[in-house]
């Protein structure tokens, strides 16, 4: 019982922290067959994307019809220079362009995610550094990816929003009138 005690401490808080593991998410039925599209060899984005969207209600489809990815940009820079002039550090980002279109109605217009990372540069170490790059680069994948399945959720929420919100026509209330309420007291005197 005294073993239990911590892994339970431990659950509770997780929990209490707002911890929770990832879920598919929640989408709704017009949404749950989507075909998500990453232009020019960007499998980093589309893996991430692919996992995160799938589940047992949703399948990832091979041909057009829901989340467009229209462009993504890489771009590396160096961001400080020593009085030599040779690289400190590094910046490199990642730009993706994104909408999403079901039955024919665009439920996330175009929009651009914009991630950048920084990191040391060592003249002496090329490979170190195109690793560290790279890992950067799937890193902030995976992290834009998410950002981009939590507009599809939300995306989703309001569609079905839309579709849960009956339209109902209700005849306005009759019109009444103030009556004063009888008095209980005697008037004074």
């Amino acid at each position: 019982m005294k073993a239990a005690a911590p892994l339970l401490a431990a659950v509770l808080l997780l929990v209490g922290c707002g911890f929770h593991l990832r879920q598919a998410p929640d989408l709704p039925v017009s949404m749950q067959r989507i075909y998500v599209a990453v232009p020019g060899g960007n499998g980093d984005l589309l893996r991430e994307l692919r996992r995160g969207l799938e589940s047992d209600d949703t399948e990832v489809l091979a041909d057009p019809t829901g989340l467009s990815i229209a462009s993504v940009g890489r771009d590396s820079r160096p961001l400080s220079l020593n009085r030599r002039g040779v690289p400190l550090e590094y910046q490199v980002t990642t730009r993706v362009e994104f909408s999403m279109v079901v039955d024919g109605a665009t439920v996330i217009e175009p929009q651009v995610v914009v991630m950048n990372r920084n990191y040391s540069y060592r003249v002496s170490n090329a490979i170190s550094n195109e690793e560290q790059e790279a890992a950067l680069r799937r890193s902030m994948a995976k992290d834009i990816a998410q950002f981009i399945i939590f507009r599809v959720v939300a995306a989703a929420k309001n569609l079905k929003a839309a579709y849960a919100a009956p339209a109902t026509v209700t005849a306005p209330a009759p019109a009444t009138q103030a009556v004063p309420a009888a008095a209980s007291a005697p008037p004074p005197v």
